[in-house]
């Protein structure tokens, strides 16, 4: 009675145990569903939220080109009446209103979308026009309307008008005119063709799926690209758009987006609207909402797919621990039943049979862990046949990659449950390492004391390969094998959360092919493919193995460029740098067979910490500021962030001009006095100086590190030494200046030049100027690569009889081991310490040193920066022998120097 009412207590606790299992089972399953769910959804409004962001942006973009059109017809239609205003004076030349004429005539075929130019005075009256006579205004709406523009002087500037069904494409644009006096004379009226914009529009890249359209404040059709399906341009002009979520988008006082069904073609869309200033249009983009989430759906096929194999995998792994569990019960059963008749044996013998009836590896242990049995599937998986291992521990399948502590956590799981499993690396007989999935099971005898493990096996090596497939597959584009946009993303945010924990700058650049799609449609994507993986190369190779580039499809890449300095503007000239590395890369020719193929790239700049809140809006500035590269004629860079455009479009028209500066005759030499110990003028230094036309007087901290950068500073300072030893030649005639010596700066750059003694040698000669009058200011900066070589060329230099000063002595490498060795006449005590000379011990100490350094090496050394008595007094007490600053004088140009040279030379002869 008691082992049957036992017996049943066992069955109703495996009955619970299963149950439980699957309900396990079911719950688990069911949440999973649940944060598939949710995280498609995310995915899902992520998706749409990026296109938005992109879509305005593109917008925007657009509306700022339409903007920046109409205020060149502003600008040509206000020149057009300030030029009509003075024709109108009484005194003025009559060449004005010939130039007048020729004026408008030049202006309209100027701007690709003005039909015509007219003047209109303020009666009403056209007086000119560049279009046939009578063949203008004579719509009766437009002159309607150009009669309430005059008579209403409270109106604006300017004004545009369009009727669709009487004007056609064509658009009024009207600007007030006013005389010399302030009085109202007209108007300056241009005919704008609507069609131009169709024409533009045309010429923009669209994806798949994307539109642009121009649409007025009467939601008038104005353009549209692509064109509509079976209407011309003609019939497309004017066509009224009127919905209701049209209106409401229209209505919007600031740029927004919104997804509705196109009243155009049917399709539904997410929409981006832009207003252009100062007119009643608006740019509104199009984004195919199917194409938006193409990826997306692509994802839910994949997630679903990855659930139901969980499911059915989940499910077969509970098929077999039920199973497994009434194996253990039948061992149970088995016992109970041939107790005391060999039970080892007999348990044993039930035990191998169960173990043959799974296909899983299976293999059984006695208790102190010699192997007593296996199956088939064992033998297929590690290469041992049975009678190789009967009788052997387990270990000998040990691959020794785990070490003991992974063994004491399995058997005191083993002891303290029953049970372990868990993954394993293990080696099969040909050596050859793999993963397995293992179960370990303990079974007890009737005594309660451990008698056989019996442990189940899988082979999970294909299952790895599988997981590590699908991650490269993830995270790396087949194509090329660079990360894709996934893995960019993810580093790329940390990126920005590293870069502004440690106040470093970073930049992300976005690169498109110019000219690859052209090549892929007509010689075929397997070109293409060949294509774009030299192109991954080159840029890898340009960008460096530190920074990440990656692939996010078709002919976009985008570099990811780390620790690029603590300051903006440190950033953009390394960035600057990277770009055009990575543009003549790209614009080198391609070789593909006996082809020959050239395309260019066109790249957007933004920066990982300014403005974007996470990585997927960082990408999108980047994009923005790629099309505003392509707007910019392609094959070029542009910045998104407006300050560090700033710097890189201020640097590049400082560099651009700084190209014409000296055949321009823009640049200057100040001169500023140099005294001895008397205050007698002995020489000058020559500072250089650039006088732009629109500029004004350029710093020179603005320009000389441009200069040096570009190498513009050899022929500058060329420059420099001929107009200096020129002049000097020139004092030489003079009685009060023959005794002058000039001093002239180089940079360590033009120095190095291997024909700079040539060069000055010419020079000398060719100006007459006297070599010992010539006083070479180098800085030390110049000692610290191939100081043998210096030397070498400072000795030739000196045998021409050249001086030498060692400029900004103490502020750089200030090593005594290379002064001994230099051809020096003397030394010159930086600005930094002599201005401070009474605020810090220390400059005093080291102004001390460099003047008792010179004395003892025989030197000359002058300070610089000497602006006070106090200042002077303290240097001569220390036996200083000659001073500059503006104590003495500021630098001045030739013209108000020389007439302090002449007072100062007959103060002297006094």
């Amino acid at each position: 009675m008691t082992t049957s009412g036992g017996k049943r207590e066992r069955s109703a606790r495996q009955r619970w145990s299963a149950w439980q299992a699957s309900l396990f089972y079911c719950v688990m399953m069911a949440l999973l569903l649940a944060m598939i769910t949710w995280a498609l959804w995310d995915m899902r409004e992520r998706e749409l939220e990026a296109a938005r962001v992109g879509t305005q942006g593109h917008a925007e973009l657009v509306a700022e080109w339409a903007t920046s059109a109409f205020a060149r017809t502003d600008d040509t239609l206000s020149g057009t009446a300030n030029l009509f205003a003075l024709s109108l004076v009484e005194e003025a030349s009559p060449w004005l209103a010939d130039a007048f004429n020729s004026l408008l005539e030049q202006r309209q075929r100027s701007l690709p979308f003005l039909e015509s130019l007219g003047i209109i005075n303020h009666l009403g009256e056209p007086l000119y026009t560049t279009r046939p006579q009578g063949s203008d205004y004579q719509d009766p709406q437009e002159r309607e309307f150009i009669r309430r523009f005059l008579n209403d002087p409270e109106q604006a500037l300017s004004a545009a008008y369009w009727n669709p069904e009487e004007s056609g494409h064509r658009m009024l644009y009207l600007r007030r005119m006013f005389d010399a006096d302030g009085s109202f004379t007209g108007v300056a009226a241009a005919h704008l063709d609507l069609f131009y914009f169709t024409h533009a529009l045309q010429s923009i890249q669209l994806s798949q799926g994307e539109s642009i359209a121009f649409v007025d404040d009467e939601h008038r059709l104005i353009a549209r690209h692509p064109s509509l399906e079976g209407l011309s341009v003609t019939q497309a002009l004017g066509r009224q758009v009127d919905t209701s979520e049209v209106a409401e988008l229209m209505r919007a006082d600031r740029d927004q987006s919104a997804i509705t069904t196109s009243p155009l073609d049917g399709e539904r869309r997410l929409f981006g609207m832009g207003r252009v200033d100062g007119l009643p249009f608006a740019v509104i983009v199009g984004k195919q909402v199917d194409r938006v989430l193409a990826g997306w759906r692509d994802k839910v096929m994949v997630f679903v797919l990855a659930w139901l194999i969980v499911a059915l995998l989940g499910a077969f792994l509970l098929r077999h621990y039920l199973r497994l569990a009434r194996t253990e019960e039948a061992l149970h059963l088995s016992d109970q039943r041939l107790r005391g008749l060999n039970e080892s044996l007999q348990a044993e013998l039930d035990i191998a049979a169960l173990a043959f009836e799974t296909h899983l590896g299976m293999f059984i242990t006695d208790a102190s862990g010699a192997i007593r049995k296996v199956n088939s599937t064992f033998e297929e998986i590690t290469g041992y046949r049975a009678e190789e291992v009967l009788g052997e521990n387990p270990r000998i399948l040990s691959s020794g990659r785990h070490d003991a502590d992974f063994f004491r956590a399995m058997w005191a799981s083993i002891h303290t449950h029953g049970s372990w499993q868990g993954e394993v690396w293990n080696r099969r007989k040909n050596s050859e390492i793999y993963p397995q999935r293992v179960t370990i099971s303990e079974v007890r005898d009737g005594a309660g004391k451990p008698s056989h493990y019996v442990a189940t096996l899988s082979d999970i090596s294909e299952h790895r390969a599988a997981q590590q497939q699908a991650h490269r597959l993830a995270f790396y584009d087949p194509l090329t094998g660079l990360p894709n946009r996934r893995m960019l993303l993810e580093r790329l945010g940390r990126a920005m959360k590293e870069g502004a924990a440690q106040a470093r700058q970073g930049a992300l650049l976005f690169i498109d092919l110019d000219g690859f799609k052209h090549i892929n449609d007509t010689l075929g994507h397997q070109t293409g493919d060949e294509l774009l993986r030299l192109m991954s190369r080159r840029l890898v190779e340009a960008s460096g193995q530190a920074q990440l580039v990656s692939r996010l499809g078709g002919d976009e890449f985008v570099v990811l460029a780390e620790d690029m300095g603590e300051s903006i503007k440190v950033a953009s000239t390394q960035v600057e740098r990277l770009a055009n590395r990575l543009l003549a890369m790209l614009a080198e020719p391609c070789w593909l067979g006996a082809r020959r193929h050239l395309l260019s790239g066109s790249v957007g700049v933004t920066l990982l910490n300014d403005g974007a809140e996470d990585a997927e809006a960082c990408l999108q500035q980047a994009e923005m500021a790629m099309y505003q590269a392509k707007q910019a004629g392609r094959n070029t860079w542009r910045f998104y962030d407006p300050a560090m455009q700033a710097v890189a479009v201020r640097r590049a028209m400082l560099e651009s001009e700084l190209r014409q500066a000296v055949p321009r005759n823009q640049l200057r030499l100040y001169y500023q006095v140099q005294v001895d110990r008397r205050g007698r003028v002995t020489g000058v230094e020559a500072l250089l100086r650039w006088q732009h036309p629109g500029y004004g007087m350029v710093p020179p901290y603005d320009f000389i590190s441009i200069a040096e950068e570009s190498y513009l500073i050899v022929p500058i300072g060329e420059w420099v030494m001929e107009t200096a030893c020129r002049q000097l030649a020139a004092w030489a005639a003079e009685p009060y200046t023959e005794g002058l010596s000039m001093a002239v700066n180089i940079s360590p750059l033009q120095f190095q030049q291997p024909e700079f003694v040539g060069r000055l040698e010419t020079i000398l000669a060719a100006t007459g100027a006297r070599p010992e009058r010539l006083k070479l200011e180098i800085t030390e900066s110049l000692f610290m690569e191939e100081p043998d070589a210096v030397r070498d060329t400072m000795l030739r230099i000196k045998a021409l009889g050249v001086r030498f000063s060692l400029d900004d002595f103490g502020t750089g490498y200030s090593s005594l081991s290379y002064l001994n060795r230099l051809p020096l006449d003397q030394l010159k005590i930086d600005q930094s310490f002599v201005r401070t000379l009474f605020e810090d011990n220390a400059n005093a100490v080291i102004c001390a040193s460099v003047i008792d350094l010179g004395r003892n090496l025989g030197l000359e050394v002058i300070a610089e920066g000497v602006e006070t008595e106090e200042h002077r007094d303290w240097l001569e007490n220390k036996g200083c022998h000659a001073y500059q600053g503006y104590l003495f004088g500021r630098p001045l140009p030739l013209g108000e120097l020389e007439p302090l040279l002449r007072e100062s030379a007959c103060i002297a002869g006094r």
